[in-house]
């Protein structure tokens, strides 16, 4: 997407009251030759900006412009919590470039005075790296980051040989407690409690992954959010790709988001509890986005909340 088309966007952005805008996946973003200037104008448009990398990219002086340019969070992508774990999940050795930006932006950060961007690390856990998960928490403690999130891996039929069974899950819920205790002492926020209640809800069922908040919710992602692919084209979430919504080259963000199809789209997220049937082939299944309807539909129905259901005890 050239500079010129994203200006545009980003105005188009902020005069519809968008308030984040997360530069993330189709490749990683610091791979753009503008993307610190993409940067300072959605920051200048009083826009929040979050950008979600792996760090083996950056450029020697990368880390100090982002934090000039008031980057507001910035999400490492490391999945290990050691060199060799690393290089088994990534297939090359890239670990002193990762943990060497992570730690280039905390001291950038410190030498600026300032408070942002929020330094988080995700890890996303395989049997490849499962049983690094010390290693994993240990980690952010020691680079002084703010913020780690875990993730489970897409049940998908091409990640079925690193998916986790239900032993693995038995392990994740089990040490849940103990890790938590080391990130708190560490002053590193996280969400492990939650991650290893959704974990064990998904994964009950047996063999097929079944996720049921989305059997009894409807997904409003459509009003929350949407990706914005560098091609220009406008797809609900990064789970519904196959839905293309509009293109930038034909019509302005504004015309696409209050469009017809976007307005059909919605009617299928609010039918899904009646109709059984989800919007993309990831709902019920694989989508990490049930948390937050959940947080949603709490907030718009208040009197009314809803809770997780109770997970069913991981077979070892």
């Amino acid at each position: 997407m050239d500079l010129d088309t994203v200006r545009r966007l980003i105005g188009e952005l902020a005069a519809d009251g968008t308030d984040l805008v997360e530069l993330s996946g189709k490749g990683d973003p610091i791979a753009h030759p503008d993307l610190t200037e993409i940067v300072r104008l959605i920051r200048t448009a009083g826009i929040r900006c979050t950008l979600v990398t792996n760090g083996t990219l950056a450029s020697p002086d990368l880390a100090r412009t982002l934090v000039e340019r008031e980057l507001d969070r910035l999400s490492v992508s490391l999945n290990a919590g050691s060199r060799e774990v690393y290089l088994r999940s990534n297939g090359r050795d890239l670990w002193d470039k990762a943990v060497g930006f992570l730690g280039d932006v905390v001291e950038e950060r410190r030498r600026q005075g300032r408070h942002a961007p929020w330094i988080r690390v995700s890890h996303v856990l395989t049997k490849e790296n499962l049983d690094d998960l010390d290693g994993m928490v240990d980690i952010c403690g020691r680079l002084h980051v703010d913020e780690v999130s875990f993730y489970v891996m897409g049940e998908l039929p091409e990640t079925r040989s690193i998916q986790l069974d239900d032993a693995d899950v038995a392990r994740v819920v089990s040490g849940a407690p103990g890790w938590s205790r080391k990130l708190d002492e560490a002053g590193v926020a996280h969400t492990l409690p939650a991650f290893a209640r959704e974990l064990a809800t998904r994964t009950r069922g047996g063999p097929a992954p079944d996720n049921p908040l989305q059997r009894i919710l409807p997904c409003y992602g459509g009003w929350m959010y949407c990706v914005i692919a560098p091609d220009g084209a406008v797809t609900p979430c990064c789970h519904c790709e196959q839905t293309t919504l509009g293109l930038l080259s034909e019509r302005s963000f504004a015309q696409i988001w209050r469009g017809a199809p976007y307005a059909d789209f919605r009617r299928a997220c609010l039918r899904m509890p009646r109709s059984g049937r989800g919007i993309c082939h990831e709902c019920f299944t694989t989508c990490n986005l049930a948390e937050d309807n959940l947080r949603i539909y709490n907030r718009i129905h208040p009197l009314a909340p809803k809770s997780v259901p109770p997970p069913a005890r991981p077979q070892t």
